[in-house]
C-alpha cells in the first residue's frame, strides 16, 4: 500500500547517511539554535563509541594493538609526513591563497577523528584497527602538532595533553569497557540488537556535526552572501584535497589488505576538524583560516557514500 512505501521510503531516509548528514549542514547553518546541545556532545560520542563497541571483538583489537608497524607507519604519515607534504606543496602559492594553505595544513596535521569506528563500519573496514589509530594518534597530536607547526610556520600553539586523554578516557576508554563488560554478561541479547544501531550512531553524528557547524551560521551565511565565488572556490579546493586524501590514505600501507587500507583511509582523511577549527581561532588570527576549516565539513560529512562505493568496486 501507500502507507507502507511512504514507511519504507521515511525509513529509508532516516538510516541514510547521506541524507543524515547533509540534513545536519542545513540545520546547522540556517538553525544556529541547536548549539545549544553542544553540551552533550561528548555524551553523544559516547553512546556511539559504546554502540560501536558492541561489534568489536577484544582478540581483534588485541591483534591490531601488537601490528607495530602499521600503527608506526600510519601514525608517522599521518601526523609528520602529511602536513609537511602539503606545507612543501602549497609553500609556492603562499601569497595568493596564505589562509587556506594554512588551514589545508592543520587539517592535515590532525590525528584520527573520534568518529572514525563508526564511519570505518559504514564503509565496511576494520573497527578494531579504527580504534587503535583513533587511540594512537590521539595520544601523539598533543606533541607532534607543536613541533610540526612551529617547523612548518615558526608559530607557537599548545594542544593540552591532559585534556586529550581526558577525552579519550571519557569518548573511548569508559564507553569500550562498559561495552566489553555488557557483551560478557548478555551475550545472546547484545548479538541481537547490535547489527540494528547504525542508525542510532548516524543520527548522533548528525547531531554533532549540527552543532559543530551551528556557532559559525552567521560567518557562513554572510560570507555565503558577500563572497559567494570564493566560498564556492573554497569548497571546490577542499573536495579535491579530501580526493586525494582519499587516494593517499588507500595507498598508505599498500601491503595489506583491502579492508586495512579502507580502514586507514577513513582514520586518515575524516579526521578531528573540530580540534583544527579551534586552534585555528586560537592561534591564527586570519579569518579566511577559519572559514576554510568550517566550510571542510562539507566534504568530510558528504563524501563518505562515494569513498564506499569506490573501494567496494576495488
Amino acid at each position: 500500500s501507500r502507507s507502507n512505501s511512504m514507511l519504507k521510503y521515511l525509513r529509508s531516509l532516516i538510516e541514510s547517511y547521506l541524507f543524515i548528514l547533509i540534513a545536519s549542514l542545513g540545520i546547522g547553518i540556517f538553525l544556529p539554535q541547536i548549539q545549544i546541545l553542544s553540551a552533550w556532545n561528548t555524551l553523544f560520542l559516547q553512546i556511539i563509541f559504546f554502540l560501536s563497541s558492541l561489534k568489536l571483538d577484544i582478540d581483534q583489537f588485541a591483534h591490531h594493538l601488537k601490528d607495530w608497524k602499521t600503527i608506526l607507519v600510519t601514525a608517522g604519515f599521518m601526523l609528520i609526513v602529511l602536513p609537511v607534504l602539503v606545507r612543501i606543496l602549497l609553500f609556492p602559492f603562499g601569497d595568493l591563497f596564505a589562509g587556506p594553505a594554512l588551514a589545508l595544513f592543520l587539517l592535515a596535521a590532525m590525528p584520527a577523528g573520534m568518529t572514525a569506528p563508526l564511519l570505518v563500519e559504514i564503509v565496511g573496514g576494520k573497527q578494531a584497527m579504527a580504534l587503535v589509530i583513533t587511540i594512537t594518534t590521539s595520544l601523539l597530536a598533543p606533541f607532534s602538532i607543536p613541533l610540526i607547526t612551529l617547523l612548518s610556520y615558526r608559530t607557537s600553539v599548545h594542544v593540552d595533553a591532559f585534556g586529550m586523554f581526558q577525552k579519550l578516557a571519557l569518548v573511548i576508554f569508559i564507553p569500550f569497557i562498559i561495552a566489553m563488560l555488557v557483551k560478557r554478561l548478555f551475550p545472546k541479547k547484545i548479538a541481537k540488537i547490535a547489527s540494528h544501531t547504525k542508525p542510532i550512531s548516524i543520527f548522533l553524528l548528525g547531531l554533532l556535526i549540527a552543532t559543530a557547524i551551528a556557532p559559525y551560521a552567521e560567518r557562513l551565511q554572510i560570507s555565503f552572501v558577500s563572497h559567494p565565488l570564493t566560498v564556492l572556490l573554497l569548497i571546490a579546493l577542499l573536495f579535491i584535497f579530501f580526493a586525494i586524501l582519499h587516494i593517499l590514505g588507500y595507498n598508505v600501507i599498500w601491503w595489506k589488505s583491502i579492508s586495512d587500507r579502507q580502514t586507514i583511509t577513513v582514520c586518515l582523511t575524516y579526521m578531528n576538524f573540530t580540534l583544527a577549527i579551534y586552534l585555528a581561532s586560537r592561534f591564527f588570527p586570519d579569518p579566511t583560516v577559519v572559514l576554510t576549516l568550517i566550510l571542510s565539513i562539507i566534504p568530510w560529512a558528504v563524501m563518505l557514500p562515494l569513498w564506499k562505493k569506490i573501494s567496494a568496486a576495488k
